[in-house]
């Protein structure tokens, strides 16, 4: 618990370095620690991507197998998860790894530890359309929930089947949720969210044109 304390105090103490000593709005301040913060995490971050996609491309080779015990097992079940899980371990797929429950911790901790942090300080900053980030901002919290919405659809590795609920429902909850909170957290779930979707869209571009480099 002290830990704990010990990490939300010293995000309070970054922002208000931002603010008090650099000279930046509290506003800007959020947004700038929340890169920073985004960056630290980055590499695990795209290293947990680039293995979702290499699972996914893995599955894809795979898939005459996997329909195969589909047919086979097609009353089974329970047959049908113990042979599929045997033919994963045979190729070496994890879905749960190292570098996966890393990125979960690292992006858990941040997250709460900066909404708690948020709750600890006292707003009177205003920011672009925003009179003050003290107080709940309709248009920003729409905004966040579209960008949660694409940050989700657009994550390396996403199957083409997935369904768009398993995407708008998050979004949905992120809405409701912001609705109820200063502007000064949903600043950070917007520069976080558009964080993760910058990085799916240049992990997205630079498998694309790997793959394509070894078609030609």
């Amino acid at each position: 618990m002290e830990l704990w304390n010990f990490f939300t105090s010293f995000i309070v103490q970054s922002i208000a370095f931002f603010t008090q000593e650099v000279g930046l709005s509290q506003a800007l301040a959020i947004i700038l620690f929340t890169l920073i913060g985004r960056l630290v995490l980055m590499p695990i971050n795209l290293l947990a991507m680039a293995k979702t996609v290499s699972n996914k491309k893995a599955i894809a080779v795979l898939k005459p197998e996997l329909d195969e015990i589909k047919n086979k097992y097609k009353d089974q079940p329970s047959a049908i998860a113990k042979s599929t899980m045997a033919l994963y371990k045979k190729h070496n797929i994890k879905f749960i790894d190292k570098k996966s429950v890393l990125n979960m911790a690292g992006q858990g901790l941040f997250g709460f530890g900066t909404f708690q942090a948020l709750q600890q300080i006292v707003f009177n900053s205003k920011f672009a359309w925003i009179a003050s980030i003290a107080k709940p901002d309709i248009a920003l919290s729409l905004l966040v929930g579209v960008i949660t919405y694409f940050s989700m659809a657009m994550m390396p590795g996403t199957a083409e089947q997935t369904s768009t609920l398993l995407f708008i429902i998050p979004a949905v909850i992120c809405v409701i949720t912001l609705i109820n909170f200063p502007s000064a957290i949903g600043l950070y779930w917007a520069t976080s969210s558009g964080t993760s979707l910058l990085q799916s869209l240049l992990l997205n571009n630079y498998f694309q044109n790997k793959t394509a480099g070894k078609t030609i």
